[in-house]
């Protein structure tokens, strides 16, 4: 296996943070939810070499440890152009109630589009936009293994209630994932346990059939 996959689940939330690294340790953290103590932990007890932080979207619940976690390995900052935003907006990621210590604004450092990609010694992260959960959410896919964020979960999808959804918008992206990665796939989530590309065709009720 080229790459290990470490997952967290930290917060009020129960919000899926993943650390992704390549035969020679260095890594990638995805959504750094909560609880940097633990988050730096992981990284440390397994020696690696912490090279970025991705971002899927914006959502307070995914981005409560940024601050301590980037300042301690001093890594760029990576999110969608579209939800940099979000990251500088205290007021907006401090608004949800189960917010218990203030978070702090972050710059990002590099903003993405629909198409890019960042590689990781010889493992390569897409990052393909799914607005709808937010205007500017991403899920990134890297080999046979799709990292949803709260776009696609287990057998539905994220909310579209909070500002920057939209219901249409996000099942669109939905069934527009499924005609592009054609296959199987697993997809990590951000909430709740994984799941497949496949399970979803055949179970997700917002995925058209046929």
């Amino acid at each position: 296996m080229r790459y290990k996959i470490t997952k967290l689940v930290l917060g009020a939330c129960i919000t899926n943070v993943y650390i992704v690294s390549n035969l020679v340790n260095d890594a990638v953290l995805i959504d750094p939810a909560d609880e940097a103590d633990k988050i730096i932990d992981a990284i440390e007890e397994q020696n690696l070499n912490l090279k970025y932080i991705f971002i899927t979207h914006g959502h307070t619940d995914h981005i409560l440890a940024l601050k301590e976690v980037k300042e301690h390995f001093n890594v760029p900052v990576v999110i969608s152009k579209i939800d940099a935003y979000r990251l500088e907006d205290e007021e907006l990621i401090n608004e949800r109630p189960y917010v218990t210590i203030p978070y702090k604004a972050v710059k990002p450092d590099i903003l993405i589009s629909h198409g890019d990609v960042i590689n990781l010694g010889d493992l390569s992260f897409l990052f393909y936009g799914m607005p709808g959960h937010t205007d500017g959410s991403m899920a990134i896919v890297m080999d046979d293994v799709i990292f949803s964020g709260d776009t696609l979960l287990f057998e539905k999808h994220g909310k579209t209630t909070l500002p920057g959804g939209n219901e249409e918008l996000l099942v669109e992206s939905i069934n527009k994932m499924m005609k592009d990665f054609t296959g199987d796939y697993k997809v990590l989530t951000g909430h709740r346990e994984e799941t497949t590309l496949e399970h979803e065709r055949m179970y997700n009720p917002y995925v058209r059939k046929g």
